[in-house]
């Protein structure tokens, strides 16, 4: 595939966030359309003929979002007409059906009865796997108009694409094990094997999952079906691993499908079982039609050629979707099992697909159009809005996913909700030319930028379609600031807009510096006031914020230096800071020291020459603050305490100081302030060469805390505006209440029994499902047909010691060969044996109800039922419940 990478996306970055003022442009400006010419509007009315249309290519293979285009045939035209359209440059484009695809690109008609007429078409990208992240294609869309009376006019418009790809493979550790692919060895071609393994590695690439705890070797035991599924061979692992176990075997039929190995072993970590159960291997059987070829390739140049049908199979789409059976689609996963029997109404799937998506009985997303895949159209092997190629991952299969317990990697770009960036906004001059790009990220981008509230420097403009903010500034543009909010819309039509407040300076503003300290990396804390005073912060360590990132200092080495010609002009000062003192301060003669000398006053900043020559703002071990000025020889001429600073908790401090007075503020409210300066004594001292932040002059009164949204003006604020600084206070951090306590221990256990029937499960004994009856085949349940006469036994093993009192079984019946019990009675493991239960109660084989037994309370880490059939029937359970010792019993 050819491409045409026009630009990087990190010079871009290097290019807005420094954002110098350009050399003279002229403005662009959108020509006329020609006579005959159609026009091209968005879902927003902007008319793109010649800016061109946007699509994007998101991180992972991803079936991708589709933009949505109204066509407007021209009005001095014969009528009817038809309008061909052609998406040329590569035959990853699409057009929604009818239309037609190719090694070019895709072709679609529309035909238009009058002037009056508007269609809409649909255009999408297929994903690719080559081009670096931030990389843009070029290809072109094409439009003839032909009339009634034979006239046929074309026209083109840019097709660009931004590829998010970034090629990186998924963080779980994945085990493939071919070594029973012995009947029908599909996997011996090793062309099947790389499809089929980068399918099911696309799926693990969106997941955020830390490794497991250890699982030994032999120890995770399967059952993998043997061919037309008559009979299972039991294997298991022969190494040991710590991520995911995927068996791999072909058959001769009936057909493909997976699983994961149902077996009541569950992954840890830490030596505690994950709560949401996860499996600890999984397999995918493959089976192909007889007339089929398998169709292997990777290219996905040749996307459009792929099949599922009886003459051509591709391999990755079918590994792609009988694996999701495996990893998600299947009642062996608890929580699936729960989001099927509530019909799909989950609050994350039902606020982006617009409403619930159910599963059908196959654990299936039903084919109908209200459960396409909203954002892409798609819906991996059934018919959707384009044609129905490879089977594709969409957003509302990973969504879906969660359910299993698989935490998606919300950092990626499918998962981003749109927002705008912070970046630096630099200083305007009256008379000179200005440029600067704003920024935005997640949702569908070919966003739309509109000035929602406030305005612009006179001669200034806001391009809706790049974001830009480029013109000349008037030389009548008053100096000063100026406010105003920017909306952000993506291309999703259901999507939200957001908005963003910002302030652009014409010549030299108040502001002096402004440090978020939001930057995701590097050692430069870039300043959002627009005066471009960025600091190095190699000397302080970057950690979550009061807003999300700050700037730590550890008390005994940390520090940052502000720029030395950031306060020389100034004549009065303010700083305003989010604090959040963290511990004790210690001489640098400590630093490495255990029993180290304990110094009662350490800096927050300190600006000035010398020691004998500065302005200060401090902590105590007391909690209090003080701001000194020290001149003359370094006597100390003004201090001013207050009190009030909490350890470990966010508190907005700010100080000014003007003329000859300073007040000192915590939490909007001014506690301490003197009119003793001397005149002069701030704009002397603010001329000196080192303002640090974190340290004194003298390089000790180390401060150990973390600051945040650190800002300083030149001139005193109010106390007006100082309250206002402080009232917009950060969130605190959003702690969930804690969940009550569940008295149905079970829900810990992993599960052990002495036999399960292959088609059954053990997954349902603890999935908290209430049955309607005995027979209920709402959701997995255990039975050990054929075993008449037999006692059977079904097991919990625990991380941790339960106390429990009580058990609750409710049994299944099939009314075939699985009948009640003849009896049952239940164990407990004393650290040593298996050892009854002292005094139960009634040991009830009742059907459609739990039969609950109380029992004296045991401490153990193993409970075990065991169950006798009668001769000539086997036994079975839906739902088998044990119960702790609260503290209210």
């Amino acid at each position: 595939m050819k491409k045409w990478i026009s630009f990087i996306i990190s010079f871009v970055l290097f290019v807005s966030m420094f954002a110098m003022p350009a050399a003279a442009k002229p403005k662009p400006v959108q020509p006329e359309l020609s006579s005959g010419e159609a026009k091209i509007e968005d879902i927003f009315g902007r008319t793109i003929n010649y800016y061109g249309v946007e699509l994007v290519d998101w991180q992972g293979y991803i079936a991708n979002p589709y933009v949505k285009l109204n066509v407007i045939p021209p009005a001095d035209a014969a009528y009817p007409l038809t309008i061909d359209i052609k998406a040329t440059g590569t035959s990853r484009l699409m057009m929604d059906r009818p239309s037609t695809l190719s090694a070019t690109g895709a072709q679609k008609t529309l035909v238009f009865d009058t002037a009056h007429d508007r269609k809409a078409f649909l255009l999408e990208i297929h994903p690719d796997r080559i081009g670096g992240s931030g990389e843009i294609e070029h290809y072109t869309l094409e439009l003839s108009v032909t009339d009634a009376n034979g006239m046929v006019r074309t026209q083109t418009t840019p097709i660009r694409v931004l590829d998010q790809d970034d090629e990186k493979e998924p963080e779980l550790p994945l085990k493939f094990d071919y070594r029973f692919d012995t009947i029908q060895p599909y996997f011996s071609d090793p062309a099947i094997r790389e499809a089929g393994e980068q399918a099911i590695k696309d799926w693990f690439y969106f997941f955020d999952m830390e490794s497991f705890d250890t699982v030994p070797a032999n120890s995770e035991v399967s059952m993998l079906p043997e061919d037309n599924f008559d009979g299972h061979i039991e294997v298991t692992n022969d190494e040991p691993y710590n991520g995911m176990w995927i068996f791999l075997r072909g058959l001769n039929g009936p057909y493909s499908t997976g699983a994961p190995t149902d077996n009541g072993k569950y992954h840890k970590r830490s030596g505690i079982t994950i709560p949401d159960k996860l499996h600890r291997s999984l397999m995918t059987i493959l089976d192909f039609y007889d007339t089929a070829t398998p169709f292997t390739s990777l290219d996905d140049e040749e996307w459009y050629l792929t099949e599922m049908s009886n003459t051509s199979t591709d391999v990755y789409g079918l590994i792609m979707h009988e694996f999701g059976h495996a990893l998600v689609f299947s009642g062996n996963w608890k929580g699936v099992a729960a989001y099927k029997r509530s019909g799909g109404t989950a609050d994350n799937i039902v606020a982006y697909q617009g409403g619930p998506v159910p599963l059908d009985g196959t654990y299936h997303i039903p084919g109908e159009e209200p459960y396409w895949d909203r954002i892409s159209g798609q819906n991996g092997g059934r018919t959707h809005l384009f044609h129905n190629k490879r089977w594709m991952l969409t957003k509302l299969t990973l969504l879906i996913a969660e359910k299993a317990g698989w935490k998606l990697n919300d950092k990626l770009t499918p998962f981003l909700s749109p927002s705008i960036k912070n970046i630096p906004i630099p200083n305007a001059k009256q008379g000179k030319n200005y440029e600067l790009q704003l920024q935005a990220e997640g949702g569908v981008p070919f966003y739309d930028w509109t000035i929602l509230d406030g305005a612009l420097p006179q001669g200034l403009a806001l391009d809706r379609f790049t974001g830009k903010i480029a013109g000349k500034v008037s030389g009548q543009a008053a100096e000063g600031s100026y406010t105003f909010t920017v909306q952000l819309r993506d291309y999703d039509e259901l999507g939200t807009p957001v908005q963003k407040k910002f302030t652009l300076n014409v010549g030299q503003g108040e502001l002096l510096g402004s440090y978020l300290f939001d930057e995701e990396e590097g050692t430069i804390a870039l300043d959002y006031s627009g005066a471009g005073y960025d600091v190095s912060t190699l000397h302080a360590s970057r950690t979550d914020g009061a807003r999300g990132g700050g700037i730590a200092f550890n008390g005994a080495s940390n520090y940052v230096e502000l720029p030395r010609d950031m306060l020389k002009k100034a004549k009065a000062f303010s700083f305003s800071s989010w604090v959040n003192v963290t511990g004790s301060v210690y001489s640098p003669s400590s630093v490495g020291v255990t029993n180290s000398v304990y110094n009662t006053s350490s800096r927050i900043f300190e600006f000035g020459s010398s020691d004998s020559k500065h302005i200060a703002l401090s902590t105590d071990s007391q909690g209090g603050l003080d701001f000194t000025v020290s001149r003359k020889g370094g006597k100390e001429e003004v201090s001013i305490s207050g009190g009030g600073i909490s350890l470990g908790k966010w508190q907005h401090v700010a100080v000014t100081a003007s003329g000859n007075t300073a007040v000192l503020y915590v939490n909007g409210t001014e506690v301490a302030r003197t009119s003793n300066l001397t005149l002069g004594a701030i704009e002397s001292i603010l001329k000196g060469k080192h303002h640090y932040v974190g340290k004194s002059q003298s390089n000790d009164r180390y401060w150990n805390g973390i600051l945040d949204e650190v800002k300083l003006y030149n001139r005193a604020l109010s106390a007006a505006e100082i309250a206002s600084l402080a009232a917009d206070q950060p969130l605190p951090p959003v702690v969930d209440p804690p969940a009550p306590v569940n008295p149905n221990v079970a829900i810990e256990g992993s599960i052990t029994t002495s036999y399960v029937s292959p088609w059954e499960s053990l997954v349902g004994l603890n999935d908290e499902y209430e049955p309607e009856s005995s027979a209920d085949r709402g959701h997995p349940v255990y039975g050990n047909w054929d075993s008449h006469g037999t006692e059977q036994w079904v097991q919990y093993d625990f991380d941790q010691p339960f106390t429990i009192s009580s058990s609750e079984v409710y049994w299944f019946d099939d009314n075939d060969g699985i009948d009640l019990p003849e009896s049952f009675y239940i164990q407990y493991w004393d650290g040593t044996n298996w050892a009854h239960v002292s005094n139960p109660s009634a040991y009830g084989v009742l059907p459609d109800q739990y039969n609950v037994t109380t029992f004296d309370p045991v401490t153990t880490t193993k409970i075990r039922l065991t169950m006798k059939a009668k001769e000539t029937t086997s036994t079975g359970i839906e739902q088998w419940k044990v119960i702790r010792v609260t503290e209210t019993d």
